[in-house]
């Protein structure tokens, strides 16, 4: 760690797409270069071989894991690969997506601007975690006991039809038994997509945040309903949705898709259970 490193004193947020214990995995798109990730050092180290051999050796794996998640999800043209750090000596590779009408090819994304962008669409970010997810698996975060006491303390504040239900972690409820019924269905998920990695993002982030999960949700032919994660005292809050007919793993998978560390699961008459979308890393 060093004390005037930017890359030292990034912290979480929605730009983060996926991290474990040594390193992680950044959004870096502009409007530009549309398939822009960026995997970092966890460490402040300035060269490859600094590295010990297995380290090194899981650095360039998740760099290949990268570079397919990008060509996948957005099918460039060609791939850059590249490790500079000549402004910034801490360890990091670019792995960017190009096209032969962006705004710098045949050159560098660091070269002179040769002509306007042609449109790409951006992508949402929880479409980058999915893919990577599946090939890196459930990311690793740190978790305090005071943390996860919080998520086990919260109340979840659920709009049903017949009024608002709250769950508590551990307990069943009555309220969402009928409305459960009422579905037709048997398990239920609640899922947050608002300030990834429980740390706060802007507003306009988790709007859409917020707006790309329950689409997917209704995409997916699911009955939603709009729901508050709040802490017990009432000094904090966050949106989040309850929907019915999705399993636990499901649950799970669309949680880490949404950078959340945490989902609500549960089945009928069950009591509420909280479900781990990381693994997680005492802090």
């Amino acid at each position: 760690m060093s004390d005037n490193c930017p890359i030292c004193d990034d912290t979480p947020g929605h730009h983060w797409l996926w991290r474990d214990d040594r390193l992680r995995v950044i959004d870096a798109r502009d409007l530009d270069h549309p398939a822009f990730l960026r995997v970092i050092w966890n460490g402040h180290v300035r060269e490859m071989t600094d590295l010990a051999d297995a380290d090194r050796d899981h650095l360039m794996n998740v760099v290949w894991q990268v570079e397919r998640c990008v060509r996948e999800v957005a099918q460039p043209e060609k791939i850059n690969l590249g490790s500079l750090g000549n402004m910034v000596p801490h360890l990091h590779w670019h792995v960017i997506g190009r096209w032969p009408d962006d705004a710098h090819f045949p050159g560098s994304v660091w070269s002179a601007k040769q002509r306007e962008s042609a449109a790409r669409p951006r992508l949402p970010s929880a479409l980058w975690r999915a893919t990577l997810l599946a090939r890196l698996g459930l990311p690793t975060v740190p978790v305090s006991d005071a943390l996860a006491g919080a998520y086990e303390g919260c109340d979840y504040a659920v709009a049903l039809p017949d009024g608002e239900a709250v769950l508590n972690v551990g307990a069943p409820s009555a309220a969402l038994d009928r409305w459960l019924a009422a579905q037709g269905q048997a398990q239920w998920a609640l899922i947050a997509a608002v300030n990834p990695w429980s740390s706060r993002s802007d507003d306009d982030s988790n709007r859409a945040a917020h707006a790309a999960l329950r689409a997917l949700l209704t995409q997916r032919g699911l009955a939603v309903v709009e729901a508050q994660n709040r802490s017990a005292d009432a000094g904090w809050s966050e949106p989040a949705l309850l929907c019915a007919g999705l399993s636990g793993e499901e649950a799970l998978r669309i949680g880490a898709a949404f950078g959340q560390n945490a989902v609500l699961t549960g089945d009928a008459g069950q009591p509420v259970r909280l479900r781990w979308c990381v693994r997680r890393q005492d802090a």
